[in-house]
């Protein structure tokens, strides 16, 4: 087993991830037949299939569970000794991976932008989402800072407020309500149609909650 390397363990996880071949190939930016090979190879040191095939998808044996659950451990700590290396070095290289829902897009651009003067070699990486994403990235450990409005608190995280993000009634300037006075009643905006954002948004979540909150629809 220890002749196995992680080239061929960062195969499998791709595989896993994919149920195919093809795709898993096409991430690492590999020819499928050099996949198929290094699987094979890894096959043959595990001693026991690792995948198996039902339909068009592929499945982990539990043989194919162990060995990725071993690889995941082997990248953590990969990914540990690469920060703690980095540290050392004084932040002269290394990899940072944000996740922002599409509210924080407006300002983390400028926070990254006098990230990078300060430290040129970073290599950064910013993914914008809705929240749903945000959180199922966040329980998949894909990045390293993540952006949010409503974080979850089943999670071992550490939290810390950032800016406040007030949400408010926005309409064309020729709009009946945008001539009346600057305090209108929630009845009067329920008789107004209302453009919001797709399912998963953190936005039209808190919306639809402030509106079951005061019984309406």
């Amino acid at each position: 087993m220890k002749q196995a390397t992680l080239h061929q363990l960062q195969i499998l996880e791709a595989i896993a991830r994919h149920s195919s071949f093809t795709r898993a190939a096409e991430e690492l930016h590999l020819t499928q037949p050099t996949v198929s090979q290094q699987m094979k190879q890894l096959t043959k040191l595990m001693g026991m299939p690792l995948v198996e095939q039902m339909g068009k998808r592929l499945y982990l044996t539990e043989a194919g569970k162990e060995v990725l659950v071993a690889s995941q451990e082997i990248g953590d700590r990969l990914n540990l000794l690469e920060s703690s290396l980095n540290e050392l070095k004084g932040l002269e290289k290394g990899r940072l991976s944000l996740a922002t829902t599409t509210t924080a897009k407006y300002f983390v651009p400028r926070l990254l932008g006098a990230f990078r003067q300060k430290f040129p070699a970073i290599e950064l990486h910013l993914n914008i989402t809705n929240q749903a994403q945000v959180l199922e990235r966040l329980a998949n450990n894909q990045d390293d800072l993540y952006f949010t409005g409503r974080p979850p608190q089943d999670l071992d995280i550490e939290l810390r407020p950032v800016l406040p993000n007030p949400l408010v009634v926005v309409a064309s300037s020729d709009h009946p309500l945008a001539r009346e006075e600057k305090v209108i009643s929630l009845k009067r905006l329920a008789e107004e149609p209302f453009i919001i954002r797709e399912s998963g948004s953190g936005t039209r979540t808190i919306v639809e909650q402030f509106l079951r909150r005061i019984g309406w629809r």
